[in-house]
């Protein structure tokens, strides 16, 4: 099955995987017969192992979640992850020359 295959790639933003995953879905279910629940395990099957991790717990919340719903979260929680590391980064840096520093002593 085709959609068996999706997967998101290195460096690929949730926004464009998932077009392509519904991309996928519209292909495979022309009549529309899924229902929310499939769709979102195959969004996040394919999603990376940390964003799916973080964002299953999220759903559970939910009452019936839908796919939007999942993208939506997953869209957040990369955002976060992303805002988190560059926040982060400059604090590496500073150790780091700092550590340099330290050794030319």
């Amino acid at each position: 099955m085709e959609l068996e295959k999706g997967i998101q790639g290195p460096g690929e933003i949730v926004t464009e995987y998932a077009k392509a995953i519904r991309k996928l879905i519209k292909h495979v279910d022309s009549d529309k017969n899924w229902t929310e629940e499939q769709k979102i395990h195959f969004f996040t099957k394919g999603l990376r192992t940390d964003l799916s991790y973080a964002l299953w717990p999220l759903l559970a919340l939910k009452d019936n979640p839908t796919m939007n719903m999942a993208i939506e979260l997953a869209q957040r929680i990369e955002d976060n992850q992303r805002m988190h590391l560059e926040s982060t980064l400059p604090i590496f840096a500073s150790a780091s020359q700092v550590a340099a520093t330290s050794f030319a002593v």
